[in-house]
């Protein structure tokens, strides 16, 4: 027992060790001036609103909306204060958040009955997987690891002690912040409300209800009151639904995930009548359906499935605690830890690669590049069309046109199929950034994509009238930047 015990902490160390070197790319990445992810400008654009006191859902352009919760934008906001940019204090902030989030999978194994170095495999695990396989989202200017990092606090805090009334009202407090930044982060909430339903004492039911009902209802009043029913349609307002794409997704992430779902998920369901245990076997299952149904969501990513992660990091330390209890064999948990963490250690040598590339030069070429768009956007007077977002905010363009919410408000009937293309017609935009292009792509316009995009925001209509009343004036690494193509001189009768 004690060779073993000398190897798990081993396992545990170098696993550890991995996490780290995965996590220190994002980490580097976070100072360079280069849009990771088109979120990042569309969220520095209101938290610049936040600060300065402005409305985050009654905008100046029709054609620029804001679907998301208020919360995340006035925390991040005045983090850039100190920091002097918002772009940079998101991403410190998510960085931070994810730290947040393995020290709850630490606490939770904790409460659960695990060892330290059970609780220390779970927060390596939670590091590693986020790092390994959502590393664009880890320093990336978002709220959805921000959010996480609440809604696990209140998860953690509601499992290490009795359901006291005071701890029940804090954990629905952290609960509503965590959803006041991230609306569809509901799994836990749901399942904590769930349990206290069942088995809390009465007067830790009321206060953790009243505490979540009475902020949410003060949240919505003062929402209402600030901005009406803007904020309520901006924020409920269906998404375009793709089956295909959700499929696709479903499928990628449970291939990436097969080793620790194995494990987890054999571990949780063999002792589920173990409190936690079956709460979190709950967690892991309610996560799987959620991110499976939220899939097919227009613009949704591989977020949409960061609560299965997060439970599987979770179980995985509660996996080799079992395997420490009932297989009276050598190296069990080691087996354990390492079988769950098998797709973590694949990946490694491409994103030390990646690191490497990147770090040795590749980074220095993408700001300088972006800055070159950036100074040429800057040098062409009145509004612009970014698809990147950060592209036009930091030449110190106004929130303009967002891809996205047009789309959706478009196939909803809330705004004309032609809202874009008339305004192209009569050439009322001075500059368009793009980095989509058609999807049957003529000759004049190759359809290679100069920065990687998930979605495709633009129809070939948008790009007919881009071709008979725009030209390409620049092709960067932000996109082609389309100009109004001058207009014959009228002759004279």
């Amino acid at each position: 027992m004690i060779h073993d015990d000398r190897d798990y902490r081993l396992t545990v160390f170098c696993l550890s060790a991995l996490a780290f070197g995965l996590v220190l790319y994002p980490v580097f990445r976070m100072g360079w001036d280069f849009e990771i992810d088109q979120n990042e400008g569309w969220n520095a654009y209101y938290q610049l609103r936040a600060i300065a006191g402005q409305s985050l859902y009654v905008l100046d352009s029709p054609l620029a909306f804001n679907n998301y919760p208020p919360l995340s934008f006035y925390l991040v906001g005045a983090l850039s204060l100190p920091v002097g940019d918002p772009v940079l204090a998101g991403r410190l902030a998510s960085c931070l958040a994810l730290g947040g989030i393995a020290a709850s999978c630490f606490a939770i194994v904790r409460a659960a009955g695990g060892s330290r170095l059970d609780s220390g495999l779970a927060a390596a695990t939670c590091i590693g997987l986020f790092a390994a396989l959502a590393t664009d989202y880890v320093g990336m200017n978002d709220p959805q690891l921000l959010a996480h990092t609440l809604i696990l606090a209140g998860f953690a805090l509601y499992l290490r002690g009795a359901p006291t009334p005071g701890r029940l009202a804090a954990v629905a407090l952290l609960f509503a912040a965590g959803v006041l930044c991230k609306h569809n982060l509901t799994v836990v909430p749901l399942l904590v409300a769930a349990d206290v339903l069942r088995r809390g004492p009465p007067a830790g039911r009321a206060a953790f209800f009243a505490t979540g009902l009475g902020l949410a209802a003060a949240a919505g009043a003062a929402l209402a009151l600030l901005v009406g029913k803007t904020f309520f349609v901006q924020l409920l307002v269906s998404r375009i639904y793709d089956p295909e794409h959700g499929f696709l997704l479903t499928i990628d992430q449970l291939d990436r995930l097969q080793a620790p779902l194995a494990v987890v998920g054999l571990a949780l369901i063999a002792s589920r009548r173990r409190r936690p245990r079956g709460l979190l076997a709950g967690y892991l299952g309610l996560a799987l359906l959620q991110g499976m149904a939220f899939a097919g969501g227009n613009n949704t990513d591989v977020n949409v499935f960061f609560d299965v992660y997060i439970a599987l990091a979770i179980g995985t330390g509660l996996a080799a605690q079992a395997a420490g209890e009932t297989m009276h064999l050598p190296g069990a948990r080691s087996m354990v830890a390492l079988a769950a963490n098998a797709g973590v250690i694949v990946i490694a040598p491409l994103a030390f690669g990646r690191f490497y590339v990147d770090a040795a030069g590749e980074m220095a070429r993408r700001e300088r590049l972006f800055h070159a768009d950036v100074a040429y956007l800057r040098a062409i007077p009145g509004p612009a069309l970014c698809q990147s977002f950060l592209l036009c905010f930091r030449a110190g363009k106004p929130l303009f046109y967002d891809p996205f919410g047009v789309n959706q408000a478009i196939h909803w009937g809330r705004l004309p199929s032609d809202v874009l293309v008339a305004r192209l017609r009569h050439q009322e935009i001075p500059v368009l950034v793009i980095s989509d292009t058609p999807s049957h792509s003529p000759d004049d316009l190759p359809g290679v994509q100069t920065m990687p995009n998930r979605f495709f925001h633009f129809g070939d209509d948008v790009f007919a009238a881009l071709r008979h009343h725009y030209v390409v004036g620049r092709v960067g690494i932000s996109g082609r930047f389309w100009l109004p193509r001058p207009r014959p001189p009228e002759t004279a009768g």
